[in-house]
């Protein structure tokens, strides 16, 4: 019992006597655990509020980094790195890239751009800017499949910067970023302004005073000439993402022509000052090619030469009709379809052969246009031994005349002609209403692959200067002016041509139409041979007695035509920048 006591004792005497000392104790590990918060909290990673960090659909993600979130973002001197960790680790969508928007007020600035997987592969991209003012560094991400972290290590900062590029940084900077610069500081800056995941680029892009650019591209001055080029063009891109991708280009400067280049193959475009925009997406060629280039005169730049995405898959392209002569050959489509860029409400057709092209439009053809079919569907037994065109030419409100006269009078359409008839609907070309259809706004225009290349460009002129009859009320009203004002003996020729041809010579309508296409589908100073020759040895051949008055024609009136043929030129050239014989620009 004594025992237990004495045991009991020391311990009420020790807890009694240390009291001091014991929160002497308790107080230095309060203190101690505070100071180790402290410094953890001050190690720890912050969430990332100076600039934006954004997915594919343009919504933000939460990162992180070491600084304080006012000072993250802004460099002073060369050697200074910066990590940025997102919170949760983001999927690469196929062919994606991240773009970087930076600020830099030096003339002389290199950066290294570092990103990976929260654990495994990671790339570095070293980044260069050689005159001061925003750019933004789009690197594709095709070789991982997730991206975790991305650093920044400034590896050269110019030093001519003044202190009101200094000042004016300061004004730009959000979350009063300032506050971590000195402006009396002579030392340059460098700021990133925003991180994003965007699609597919290649090249050069210069767009609300940002330089838009990737590691594929080159620009050279070579003598009197500047040289654009973009490597690999298409690498990391599947063949299915490949098909929706286009070249975009646009040109500013002095009227002169550019050379473009898809590997080996070689296009002129005729840039006719101010603002040129080229479309020529990858469908056109049936080759992926090492790189595209483009040499260009010295008074002309290119504010864009870039590989990007269309911007609908689903929507025919817009591109410079030209560009339908380069089509690789078509073999398990029966056709191509692409819009005008000039007149967008014109759809352009390329066929694979004539066969094919008769499927579509022969019986649409007689419909508007042959003597003796004029508004009767005909059948295909009637007219299967008759030649349609090689080439062709529509407005909405003939085609909806068709489509209509064949549901009022239950005809039996092919496949072929009902596939056109909906593709109409669905660009709005013809417009149904119930079981009626009625003209939209447009026309279409068609050539084929069978044409060899030079009589492709011919047809193609004649074709669309059909489209602009229909689709250019100006244009039109002159057309029909100059018609109307030529004499019966003037209109002579072209009045047996076109009877011998088997148009609907009773249509002034028509018969205007096709004068100014024949007049302006090859240069003015070849207009007098193709006539007195060409087409007059055609008639000839066909009505020998008519030699005399054709010859009497040529030597009287011909010189009518040729003036109507001036005054359409230089409506043409004044308001489009065409001339006769070439109203594209890519050939």
């Amino acid at each position: 019992m004594s025992k237990i006591q004495i045991a009991h004792k020391p311990v009420r005497w020790f807890a009694h006597e240390n009291k001091g000392l014991f929160r002497n104790i308790l107080t230095l590990c309060v203190f101690l655990c505070f100071l180790f918060l402290l410094l953890f909290s001050s190690c720890r990673s912050r969430e990332v509020h100076a600039f934006g960090w954004y997915d594919k659909d343009g919504q933000s993600l939460a990162f992180t980094s070491l600084l304080i979130d006012k000072n993250v973002g802004i460099f002073e001197r060369q050697g200074e790195k910066e990590k940025y960790n997102l919170i949760k680790a983001i999927e690469i969508p196929e062919g994606y890239g991240i773009r970087l928007l930076v600020s830099s007020l030096s003339n002389e600035t290199e950066f290294l751009l570092n990103f990976g997987e929260e654990r495994g592969k990671s790339k570095s991209i070293h980044c260069s800017i050689s005159e001061a003012g925003s750019y933004a560094f789009v690197i594709p991400l095709s070789e991982i499949e997730s991206i975790k972290w991305l650093e920044i290590k400034v590896l050269k900062l110019g030093s001519n910067m003044s202190e009101g590029n200094i000042n004016s940084l300061k004004t730009a900077s959000k979350d009063d970023s300032n506050a971590a610069i000195d402006g009396s500081s002579d030392s340059s800056l460098f700021s990133v302004k925003e991180l994003r995941f965007v699609p597919p680029f290649r090249g050069m892009r210069i767009q609300n005073d940002i330089t838009e650019i990737s590691p594929h591209f080159l620009y050279e001055e070579q003598g009197e000439k500047k040289h654009y080029e973009i490597m690999a063009p298409f690498s990391g891109l599947s063949p299915e993402l490949s098909s929706r991708m286009k070249v975009e280009i646009i040109l500013e400067g002095s009227p002169g022509l550019a050379t473009f280049f898809w590997g080996n193959q070689k296009i002129s475009y005729l840039h006719q000052g101010k603002r040129s925009l080229f479309v020529i997406p990858y469908t056109i060629f049936e080759n992926s090619p090492g790189k595209i280039a483009m040499d260009v005169e010295n008074d002309i730049r290119a504010s864009v030469f870039c590989v990007d995405p269309l911007q609908s898959a689903e929507e025919p392209p817009s591109i410079d009709p030209g560009l339908l002569v380069f089509h690789s050959p078509l073999i398990a489509d029966p056709y191509y379809l692409a819009r005008w860029d000039q007149q967008p409400e014109v759809l352009l057709f390329l066929f694979k052969d004539y066969s094919v092209q008769d499927r579509y439009l022969k019986r649409l053809a007689f419909f508007v246009e042959k003597m003796g079919f004029v508004g009767s569907l005909a059948q295909d037994s009637q007219i299967a031994s008759l030649h349609g065109w090689n080439a062709h030419d529509y407005r909405a409100e003939d085609l909806a005349r068709f489509f209509d006269a064949a549901a009022t009078q239950n005809f039996s359409l092919s496949n072929e002609e009902i596939e056109l008839r909906e593709l109409l609907i669905k660009n709005g070309i013809i417009l149904k209403s119930g079981g009626k259809y009625r003209p939209g706004i447009g026309a279409v225009v068609s050539i084929s692959q069978e044409s060899p290349s030079y009589l492709q460009y011919r047809l193609l002129t004649h074709e669309l200067s059909h489209a602009l009859f229909f689709t250019d009320t100006s244009y039109r009203d002159l057309v029909i002016s100059l018609y109307q004002r030529l004499t019966n003996d003037e209109r002579w020729f072209l009045d047996r041509y076109f009877r011998w041809m088997r148009y609907n010579v009773n249509s002034s309508y028509l018969m205007a139409n096709e004068m100014q296409a024949y007049l302006v589908q090859q240069p003015i100073q070849d207009l007098e041979k193709y006539f007195s020759r060409t087409l007059a040895n055609r008639l000839v051949e066909e009505h020998p007695e008519l030699t005399e008055d054709i010859n009497f024609y040529m030597e009287e009136h011909l010189d009518a035509l040729v003036s109507c043929a001036e005054q359409l030129g230089s409506f043409l050239e004044s308001t489009y920048g065409f001339e006769p014989g070439m109203l594209f620009r890519a050939r």
